[in-house]
């Protein structure tokens, strides 16, 4: 869940013949990350302790996968210029992503002391936060996040944090004010979805689940949910469907063998309910 905030601002200065950090910058804007690393790189050939070089640096490297190499280039950008919580909160991220978890933390606190109100940094907190199972830490950071600008991932992410604690209507209002910032994501109309389901609302819970694989197909999981959610509202041909095409992606799961036992029970399909409660027995053991 943690956001990644290395892009160049689009207001940076346009590449010019003689200026490597602003060619270094376009070609990052346009995702040519090898030649923007060169440019950087010549930066730092000439000048050593640039430190926007060096950071800039450390973005890239950070965004082609090389993470030690970063975090490298970001604790040099700190030691550079420690005022910048930018540096510190890629510093954060990479360590983050290399398991250094309790570092990241103090890293991204650096980042909020500069700057209390840095979306970025709250964000970043946050979402580690909830990793930890720190939800109250976590529900803080996201709604200070969100006290500074309105974000659908931001949104999404204290979203699952309230359907943690199974706070449902809480979790309901974050997908949907999700939704609606980025009506395009699938992963919010899931979760609401299956908040909808946990709330026992299971016509409204279908229409979401449809929504949501409508938008991204291969939210295979919805299929499963869906299909218990139409056995409860006694569809359970609708349900069987549902179930099988779930069966497709979860040939092993014995909850869903469990359900389609349940469901061809219900359709009175002894033989094939007898089937699928052995599949189920067999999957959990």
């Amino acid at each position: 869940m943690t956001a990644d905030h290395t892009t160049p601002a689009t207001d940076a200065p346009d590449a010019a013949p003689n200026d490597p950090l602003a060619r270094g910058l376009a070609h990052e804007r346009r995702g040519d990350l090898l030649s923007a690393a060169a440019c950087y790189r010549d930066v730092l050939a000439r000048t050593p302790d640039h430190p926007e070089a060096v950071y800039r640096l450390g973005c890239v490297l950070r965004k082609s996968g090389d993470l030690a190499a970063a975090a490298g280039a970001f604790r040099r950008a700190v030691a550079l210029r420690p005022e910048d919580p930018r540096a510190w909160t890629n510093l954060g991220a990479v360590l983050e992503a290399l398991g250094e978890r309790d570092e990241a933390v103090r890293m991204y606190r650096k980042a909020l002391l500069l700057d209390p109100h840095s979306t970025q940094a709250l964000h970043n907190l946050g979402a580690l936060h909830a990793e930890q199972g720190r939800y109250a830490e976590a529900v803080r950071c996201f709604r200070a996040a969100l006290a500074e600008a309105p974000d659908a991932e931001i949104h999404h992410n204290l979203g699952l944090v309230h359907l943690a604690r199974a706070e449902l209507d809480a979790a309901l209002e974050c997908f949907r004010q999700a939704h609606r910032l980025d009506p395009a994501a699938a992963p919010p109309v899931f979760q609401a979805a299956v908040a909808l389901m946990r709330k026992g609302l299971y016509a409204e819970a279908v229409t979401w689940f449809d929504r949501a694989l409508e938008l991204d197909r291969r939210l295979t999981r919805a299929h499963f949910h869906r299909g218990v959610c139409l056995h409860r509202l006694s569809r359970y041909r609708e349900a069987l469907h549902s179930l099988r095409l779930a069966l497709e992606a979860y040939p092993d799961d014995s909850r869903l063998h469990y359900q389609l036992a349940l469901t061809y029970d219900a359709l009175l399909q002894p033989r094939e309910a007898r089937d699928h409660y052995r599949l189920a027995r067999r999957a959990e053991a």
